[in-house]
């Protein structure tokens, strides 16, 4: 499905990536763990359009993505849930989901998959016409998760979206996660939780300063003695 290839991406004169090549395959969770300033808010931020590379490929479904506008990578099928879930605070939950459709032409679909959001996330629903800003964290994560659905993706990218909540909702957004792919949406996640995130996944990379230096399945990286003793406590 998404096929990044020697990708270089530069913050002025910062090298933040160097060359990581990556698979996302359809239908799986695939995940990027590092410590912080690693590169992996970079490399989602390179795919959704919103910054660009200096070299390297970005292929979805057979289709060089890498020189898109951020609009077209949504029309394509990918869409970002950014760190900090970046909601529109003075707007109302309802409002802030129906900009997830802002592309969408078919009522039908838009109305299905509202139903489909409300039913994931039943406290959007009771608090639809509720402002964004006046909801919990928690609460704010879901709307940011329920706003990318509405987009109807194919690929949704998850930049950190654990961070900052109660560990009770740690789980329940871990939980979230599950349940979306399992209707059907390829996930690529980046997450500080490392333990959590690779008891999810299908397949992780870890990067370090820009690279990747280690993959494998969630089992395979859970098991390691480098990836326990660095990003694991243990």
């Amino acid at each position: 499905m998404l096929i990044v290839k020697d990708l270089h991406v530069y913050y002025g004169g910062i090298h933040a990536i160097k060359g990581i090549s990556i698979e996302v395959a359809d239908g799986a969770i695939v995940t990027l763990i590092g410590a912080n300033g690693a590169g992996k808010s970079s490399t989602l931020r390179s795919i959704a359009g919103l910054i660009k590379q200096k070299s390297g490929s970005i292929t979805f479904n057979d289709v060089d993505i890498s020189k898109l506008s951020p609009e077209k990578i949504v029309e394509s099928g990918i869409v970002l849930v950014p760190e900090g879930r970046k909601i529109f605070p003075n707007l109302t939950v309802m409002e802030n989901l129906m900009l997830g459709a802002y592309l969408r032409k078919d009522d039908e679909g838009i109305k299905r998959d509202l139903e489909q959001v409300f039913e994931l996330f039943p406290r959007l629903k009771e608090r639809s016409w509720q402002k964004g800003g006046t909801l919990s964290g928690g609460e704010q994560q879901m709307l940011a998760l329920g706003r990318a659905l509405m987009s109807d993706p194919k690929l949704i990218m998850m930049d950190e979206p654990s961070l900052g909540l109660a560990p009770i909702l740690v789980k329940e957004v871990f939980d979230i996660i599950k349940k979306i792919n399992a209707q059907g949406k390829t996930i690529l996640l980046v997450e500080q939780n490392a333990f959590a995130a690779l008891n999810l996944t299908h397949y992780a990379y870890v990067l370090e300063v820009g690279e990747i230096v280690l993959e494998g399945s969630g089992e395979e990286l859970i098991r390691n003695p480098q990836v326990r003793e660095a990003y694991l406590g243990v």
